[in-house]
């Protein structure tokens, strides 16, 4: 269980969230809402990121932003930078080694990477750079899976094994994205953070 408690948070003098009470018990969740509502800003502070300026946010009554919180929290995000000068092999070695997680083999197959392995993340495309960073965010199976357009720049191959994931994935999954797909169905709660937020970007 992800909760927001009292959560406030600005962008300079810009405020974000003002006073953001939020549960989300759900297994499958999906915040929706226009450019710059926040929905990013969301995602950073649920995995511990970012601090907000008032208030707190706890998974499964942990705070997230305690070092502790990491092993159980995973993101895909743009502004998650992943480091261009490794390879993507050794991206995943090093995450793998940090996290003390189980190979990745399996979902470079899953994602049609197989041939890109010895490719620095710099000169990777943005669908594959996409690819890599939702393995970095799953392969070490957090309880708590933040993804932000997750099907950005994706192939029809890697969207199918996307849905897959949504469906079959073992914990929890926050998800915020543009496309109905991804949420308009009844396995999938439907946040509109808009109709949540007092004050906006």
């Amino acid at each position: 269980m992800l909760v927001f408690n009292q959560v406030s948070q600005y962008h300079g003098h810009q405020c974000v969230f003002r006073n953001l009470s939020l549960t989300i018990e759900a297994p499958r969740v999906c915040v929706t809402g226009p450019n710059g509502v926040g929905k990013t800003t969301l995602l950073l502070l649920a995995a511990g990121l970012i601090t907000p300026r008032e208030g707190n946010i706890t998974f499964q009554q942990q705070s997230v932003v305690l070092p502790g919180s990491k092993q159980n929290i995973g993101i895909s995000a743009s502004k998650v930078a992943l480091p261009t000068f490794m390879t993507l092999k050794e991206l995943l070695n090093f995450h793998a080694l940090q996290f003390g997680c189980r190979a990745y083999e399996t979902w470079i197959t899953k994602f049609g990477l197989e041939e890109y392995l010895t490719t620095k993340v710099a000169n990777l495309s943005l669908g594959n750079y996409k690819k890599l960073s939702l393995i970095t965010a799953l392969m070490h199976q957090p309880g708590l899976l933040l993804l932000d357009e997750p099907s950005n720049g994706l192939d029809e191959r890697s969207r199918e094994t996307l849905k897959e994931l949504i469906i079959n994935y073992p914990g929890q999954i926050v998800m915020a994205s543009h496309e109905s797909e991804f949420w308009d169905n009844s396995d999938v709660q439907h946040i509109p953070l808009q109709n949540l937020i007092s004050g906006g970007m």
